[in-house]
């Protein structure tokens, strides 16, 4: 990565970051019923068996609890990211028994195991450019993803404060867009 886009990702992730720490529980947990009902309803959601999907944070993002329960509740097959120390992996749960039984870790994460990690973006803007938090373990994964004979849509869920309205996220060749933003205001990509 060049040392200019290096230090514009350095600097636009700390301004989110102080910006997602500011945002009230009870609007996180309102954007957060939003766009789990825009996603549940979606025609790409409703249409997959299969669904990867983040653990959330207990704050500064989406809340993916419901969209979990929605999975099992629908009969869908429910993966969750772990990290092993070098790439990414998506792993099934098989119940929500086995998601009830996932211990938080020091952030407040459920995890499947003590090497998982959450990546799902600090910041988006309107031509589904991503910021992520610096590791590129969602672009590694997405990249293998994309070399399958049938890549999955991948989707973002972000909150409103996460939309970049008037500024473009710095990109290299390696970063990965997701198919769909979906926001509770904005909706990039359908």
């Amino acid at each position: 990565m060049s040392q200019p886009v290096r230090v514009l990702k350095k600097t636009l992730r700390k301004e989110m970051s102080n910006l997602l720490n500011q945002i009230p529980p009870e609007k996180i947990e309102e954007e957060s019923n939003i766009v789990t009902e825009k996603v549940i309803s979606s025609q790409q959601y409703q249409s997959s068996t299969y669904i990867s999907v983040y653990l959330s944070m207990p704050k500064a993002e989406i809340s993916t609890k419901s969209i979990v329960y929605d999975i099992f509740n629908q009969g869908k097959i429910c993966y969750v990211p772990r990290w092993d120390g070098e790439s990414m992996e998506m792993v099934k749960l098989e119940s929500l028994d086995d998601y009830s039984s996932l211990k938080l870790n020091k952030w407040g994460i459920q995890e499947p195991d003590h090497d998982q990690i959450r990546d799902t973006g600090l910041a988006f803007d309107l031509n589904r450019n991503r910021l992520g938090h610096g590791k590129g373990y969602y672009d590694g994964y997405l990249t293998k993803c994309r070399q399958w004979t049938k890549p999955p849509l991948t989707m973002a869920l972000a909150l409103d404060s996460q939309i970049l309205k008037d500024k473009d996220v710095p990109v290299t060749n390696h970063d990965q867009q997701p198919d769909f933003i979906i926001s509770p205001y904005h909706d990039i990509g359908i």
